[in-house]
């Protein structure tokens, strides 16, 4: 028993389903009821080796706005 996320490839919905077993035949999606579903992989816990990565503390690196470093080009 597992969530898995998909999304329709129809309609474009995002769904978290649940799966009972490896049966995934019977997936549909939530908005339109089309079978036209693939899985959804996000990265997850990615940590980089480097030794100047000021992202891995938590910190900024110092060339943000406002501590927001998802808005700098380092």
């Amino acid at each position: 028993m597992k969530f898995i996320d998909y999304k329709c490839q129809d309609c474009g919905e995002v769904s978290e389903l649940f799966i009972r077993g490896d049966d995934e035949s019977q997936i549909k999606c939530e908005k339109c009821g089309c079978s036209n579903m693939v899985k959804v992989f996000a990265a997850v816990g990615l940590k980089s080796s480097s030794s100047d990565d000021s992202f891995s503390s938590g910190s900024s690196c110092g060339g943000c706005s406002g501590g927001n470093c998802g808005t700098c080009s380092r």
